[in-house]
């Protein structure tokens, strides 16, 4: 709405323009930035000053170094901006449509009219209701990739920040007139598949859970088979921590060197391991260590370590020379707890080496497609995907094409061959690779180079993703690609962007990659290995408990069924709330009391904020119709009107930069603005033709409410 009526007051600046003998121009209007006003403002005037003065070559130039000119240029430009500001000026004082229209140091600044624009944007919004902030259809067909979850691992709370982000852009831009394909890209083969399955034939054949917890399940197996085949690398990993950060570990060590083991019963074969430690080097030749050297010395860390924690908690008198170096005893407990967790599988030391072989074994199943591994990942992967299904439910994540890496495989090495025939990809160093720099024609590194193929001929990540690109633009008909990926991954997508383009496909100037951080906790970083994930049904109960609560403590006598609904959609909306309210490239550090917020910068504040105007409306016997009086505006209504006003241009702009974090932000505004106008302005107490127009705006306030959250994929309760 406010987009439109720029766009008129800069017509008739042009028409202005030309009854001047300028010609019309291209320039851009603002909304003028006073609070408690709406109206816009251009600057075209210091354009228009900079030509003439320049065309004119005025005698005040003449002489001067480049420096004075520039200088005196400036001094000139502002009077004359100011004298072509106030012709335009006096000539639009005549448009009806428009309340005022000022030269202002240069600028054209025009308010509209009150009483003409406020019944424009409440009677717009009460003509169009659930389709107001919808644009003109657009010519692109877009294609977003989002979510992408690996089967055999559990949903967790970066794939919640991944999934909202993607169908939130999807919503967006089909608002913003886009026709938009809503596509999901399986990672249901790889490595983390591979070691999942050979953790579940090895240690867990035969058993199967509940079938509500199957997904989660298989997540739990994927991270035991990384703590197995990584098990000898997590212990050198904390001894070389303890060799770095506790002297008082070192300065055991040193005493064991020094004694030659004479009072500690271990082994000679562990001398050259205290003498890594002892001297502060890093530990990491493995082989060494094959004869059960660490498991013998391990036993003495543990004790050591508990010695060091008391020594930290106080009892210190006889270590007066190290005091000072000791860390606190939080680090010494979380060194513990490792230790005893290594410690309780210390019997897997001497059997990482053969695993990780049983692993490379397990995967030439997959690649010769033996029949039994075959059957096995099928049946685990759809537990992985009825868990999926049922989150997507949940949280109202919707898809129309669903893509799996599996079924990219091949096509992937075909592209490798249709590469290496057309040489834009070589063999390098026994494996194919594209170097995207030295094919563009570019002297500075920007692309590098991408390996497209394994040695061996197993496919990668790049192998697939090319296959995939390319059957998006020839079978979909896309004409935009959009990805959203971890922020980590984008040189990844600049290369195979490139690619594509060095492949021929003009596509590929359109390919976006929208990265996003991590969500961590007030604990700190998650890790799948560590098996510290905060998984999604989780965080997902907790909340959804918590909602309830307070749904009970604000309305008691609502029935239990209605309730429930309620504590679903303020729950999930508090949740993808938290996922959207921080710019993409930020990380998110999750607190759940603050996303359940009723006062601050979260979902049930908005939601409620919308609440409260059904509430004011369920008192109301007709809604006003015709033409309302908006006389006398507070600053508060003047904010109101135009916060509901800028809508439409606002998803235009989300939709065009690929931020759904504009939309969060602004319903969160217009929450702000309606609080601040239901404190200010009574409704139904006012006296008419005030009451009328108050409600009209209460109501127009509600629908655009609940289309902002519609847009972000929250629903918008009516009570609360």
């Amino acid at each position: 709405m406010l987009q439109r009526e720029q766009e008129r007051a800069a017509g008739r600046i042009n028409d202005v323009l030309e009854g001047l003998g300028f010609g019309r121009r291209e320039f851009t209007m603002r909304p003028i930035p006073f609070a408690g006003t709406w109206g816009t403002s251009s600057s075209i005037c210091y354009q228009l000053a900079n030509e003439q003065i320049s065309e004119s070559g005025d005698p005040e130039l003449e002489g001067l170094s480049k420096k004075q000119a520039k200088k005196k240029m400036k001094e000139l430009v502002g009077p004359r901006a100011q004298s072509i500001a106030e012709q335009i000026a006096e000539r639009l004082a005549s448009d009806d449509d428009f309340a005022s229209a000022e030269a202002s140091n240069g600028y054209i600044n025009i308010e509209f009219d009150t009483q003409r624009f406020a019944n424009r944007v409440v009677g717009t919004i009460g003509d169009q209701a659930s389709e107001y902030g919808r644009g003109e259809k657009k010519a692109d067909r877009v294609m977003v990739e989002y979510s992408q979850p690996n089967t055999h691992k559990a949903f967790h709370i970066g794939h919640l920040r991944n999934a909202t982000l993607g169908n939130t852009l999807c919503r967006i831009m089909d608002l913003a007139g886009y026709e938009v394909q809503k596509a999901n890209y399986i990672g249901d083969i790889g490595m983390h598949v591979i070691k999942c399955l050979w953790c579940y034939e090895r240690f867990h054949q035969g058993e199967e859970p509940e079938l509500s917890a199957r997904g989660r399940w298989l997540g739990d197996i994927y991270t035991e088979s990384d703590q197995r085949v990584n098990f000898r690398q997590d212990v050198l990993t904390l001894l070389n921590e303890l060799a770095n950060n506790d002297p008082a570990f070192v300065a055991m060590v040193d005493r064991m060197v020094k004694e030659l083991y004479q009072v500690h019963d271990v082994g000679e074969d562990v001398a050259y391991l205290l003498g890594q430690i002892a001297n502060k080097r890093e530990i990491k030749d493995e082989s060494f260590y094959d004869q059960g050297t660490i498991p013998k010395f391990w036993p003495i860390v543990g004790k050591q370590l508990h010695v060091n924690l008391e020594m930290s908690r106080g009892e210190r008198e006889r270590h007066d020379a190290i005091e000072d170096e000791i860390p606190q005893p939080s680090q010494y407990e979380e060194w513990i707890e490792r230790w005893d967790l290594l410690d309780s599988r210390m019997d897997w030391w001497p059997h990482v080496n053969a695993w990780r072989e049983e692993i490379k074994a397990e995967f030439q199943r997959w690649e010769r497609k033996d029949p039994d591994f075959v059957s096995l990942w099928e049946t685990t992967k759809q537990w992985s995907m009825v868990d999926f299904h049922r989150i997507y439910d949940e949280i109202d994540v919707t898809f129309d094409t669903w893509f799996y890496e599996s079924e990219v495989e091949e096509p992937g090495r075909e592209i490798v061959k249709d590469l290496m025939e057309r040489e834009i990809a070589e063999i390098s160093e026994g494996l194919p690779v594209v170097k995207i720099d030295e094919k563009l024609g570019l002297e500075k590194e920007t692309y590098r180079t991408m390996p497209v193929l394994r040695s061996d001929g197993t496919t990668l990540y790049s192998t697939k993703d090319l296959a995939l690109t390319k059957h998006k633009f020839e079978e979909y008909g896309v004409d935009r690609s959009i990805w959203v990926v971890d922020v980590r991954q984008g040189l990844y997508f600049q290369q195979i962007f490139k690619i594509m383009e060095l492949m021929g496909f003009e596509q590929a100037e359109k390919c976006f990659h929208l990265g996003y951080e991590m969500v961590t906790l007030p604990s700190g970083a998650m890790s799948s290995r560590s098996g510290n994930v905060i998984l999604y049904d989780d965080i997902a109960r907790e909340v959804l408990e918590r909602a309830r609560e307070i749904i009970d403590e604000k309305n008691p006598e609502l029935p239990d069924a209605q309730k429930d609904d309620i504590a679903h959609d303020v729950g999930i909306g508090s949740l993808k709330y938290s996922m959207l309210s921080r710019d993409n490239n930020r990380v998110i550090v999750f607190d759940v009391e603050e996303s359940l917020s009723f006062d601050g910068h979260a979902a049930p504040y908005i939601q409620y904020a919308h609440a409260r105007a059904c509430r004011i409306l369920e008192k109301v016997d007709a809604m006003p119709s015709g033409e309302l009086t908006f006389a006398d505006l507070t600053a508060e209504e003047i904010d109101l009107i135009q916060q509901i006003a800028i809508f439409p241009s606002e998803i235009q702009r989300a939709a065009e930069e690929y931020k759904p974090l504009y939309i969060a932000t602004y319903v969160f505004e217009l929450a702000k603005k309606f609080n601040d106008f239901y404190r200010a302005c009574p409704v139904l107490q006012a006296e008419e033709p005030t009451r009328a127009a108050r409600i009209a705006l209460v109501n127009a306030t509600r629908q655009v409410l609940a289309n902002g959250l519609a847009a972000i994929g929250i629903e918008a309760p009516e009570v609360m």
